[in-house]
């Protein structure tokens, strides 16, 4: 298993309540669009992309080395600044180093050389050895300050109204735009209102519960020794008779990244438009005052990192996963968090939807012109199947740890025990059965190291060994 990386991820704002006003048509129009007098004059296939999110982003860049045409609309006038990290593996470091992109990655990343686990009073119970976008795309196909309204879908294309009056058009829409996503929401009322949606289909996100999370200023390497180490180690806390679970992760620069789960004024909801930025300010600040108490592996509380923790670099987040049976209709299709959502300690999120990507981008690659619907739903289908075990698995996967991490008693004492003591051949052998590593078939293909040789590798190509 090559060594997973820490890196700095945007956190996408959640989707609000406007976006009830965001239609969907689907006719079946054959040529022209309502809001422009002309058919686009290229005869190329052109993706329209909602959301610039890790796996908007993505998308379009392997579109980019695919040669094919799209854009990419993100309701947001800015990247937003980072409050947060997301984990890569060899899952994807893979398609990452066929991009060009690993010397890159590895220089806003801090490598993790093992997950350690701690009860309340620090004690170790025991460890997980894990060592065993800049001149990218064409400039102008990311447009920000882009809030669709209205998407009009039948056999000639698809094409997207946004609140500023700016329309595009394609062939197919990608729904990127996260867990509240409106292309989904709207995709799933023309749905409903044909009676095909189904019934799981309908249910709101499933609530666990909430997450603070927080990324401090850079720490001084005398007092917090593991910052200027050059693999850092997750230390997850376990609570003594206590809902809370702690994150701690050393990250670039110094600093440290810390999360908090458990039922932390918990805000009972009742549809998905419920905002995640409803967590205010002032709320973050009383649940820091509840979990400051406890106690963190480099000595002391966690009040001494929240304390050298900016108050915007603080985030409280609902706790959500689902997995949705529909993934596309017309030419519409969903990825990432917008058709399985993931807890989000798990460390699946950013992968999947990394590579859902993939799999997309290797359809479409397919797709012979004249681009005909029936190829664009082939080609959806394909995905759909494509993707269906692994993000199944990883659902279950990443519910079984929180279980396993978050559950009190002596019989969870024991799982956690057996599990974190493994012996590393045993982990490697678990890990390679979960390894799915994708790459684009139209770019030459990255030699699979495996977990066996990866370690030295990984360590070369972080330290610049020879």
């Amino acid at each position: 298993m090559s060594a997973p990386s820490m890196i700095r991820s945007p956190t996408l704002p959640p989707t609000n309540n406007t976006t009830t006003s965001f239609s969907t048509t689907y006719s079946s129009f054959s040529s022209g669009y309502p809001y422009s007098s002309n058919m686009r004059e290229e005869a190329t296939f052109k993706v329209l992309i909602v959301g610039a999110g890790i796996g908007g982003l993505m998308l379009g860049y392997c579109l980019e080395r695919a040669g094919i045409d799209y854009v990419i609309l993100e309701r947001m006038n800015h990247f937003p600044v980072p409050k947060a990290t997301i984990q890569l593996t060899s899952n994807t470091l893979h398609l990452i180093e066929q991009l060009g992109l690993l010397d890159e990655i590895m220089k806003i990343a801090k490598p993790v050389s093992q997950v350690v686990l701690r009860k309340h009073n620090m004690a170790v119970i025991g460890k997980i050895d894990c060592l065993y976008v800049k001149q990218r795309m064409r400039e102008g196909c990311v447009q920000w300050g882009r809030y669709v309204l209205e998407v009009v879908s039948g056999n000639g294309g698809v094409q997207c109204r946004c609140a500023n009056g700016h329309v595009e058009q394609g062939d197919v829409l990608v729904g990127a735009d996260g867990a509240h996503s409106a292309v989904r929401q709207n995709m799933y009322k023309t749905l409903r209102d044909k009676g095909i949606l189904p019934k799981v289909d309908s249910e709101c996100l499933k609530f666990t519960q909430n997450a603070i999370m927080g990324s401090t200023e850079p720490m001084d390497e005398e007092l917090f020794p593991d910052v200027g180490k050059e693999f850092g180690d997750v230390h997850i806390v376990i609570g003594k008779e206590s809902p809370y679970t702690m994150w701690i992760t050393p990250a670039l620069g110094n600093t440290i990244n810390w999360c908090v789960t458990g039922p932390m004024l918990t805000t009972h909801r009742t549809e998905e438009n419920f905002m995640v930025s409803g967590f205010g300010p002032e709320e973050a600040e009383k649940t820091c005052q509840m979990i400051k108490h406890l106690q963190i592996p480099y000595g002391g509380t966690l009040e001494r990192l929240i304390q050298n923790t900016a108050r915007n670099n603080i985030n409280k987040i609902l706790v959500e996963e689902k997995y949705y049976k529909t993934w596309y209709y017309g030419r519409t299709v969903l990825i990432g968090e917008a058709c399985h959502k993931f807890v989000s300690f798990s460390g699946q999120g950013a992968e999947q939807a990394i590579l859902d990507a993939v799999s997309l981008v290797n359809l479409f690659h397919k797709i012979e012109h004249p681009y005909p619907l029936q190829a664009i739903t082939n080609a959806f289908e394909k995905y759909h199947l494509d993707r269906l075990p692994a993000t199944k698995a990883a659902i279950q996967t990443s519910g079984q740890l929180a279980g396993l991490i978050n559950r009190q008693g002596w019989s969870a004492d024991f799982k956690r025990k057996m599990v974190f003591n493994l012996p590393t051949w045993v982990q490697a052998v678990s890990v390679d059965k979960m390894q799915v590593r994708p790459q684009l078939d139209f770019l030459p293909l990255i030699v699979d190291r495996g977990s066996k040789s990866v370690r030295s590798l990984s360590l070369k190509s972080v330290s610049g060994g020879q």
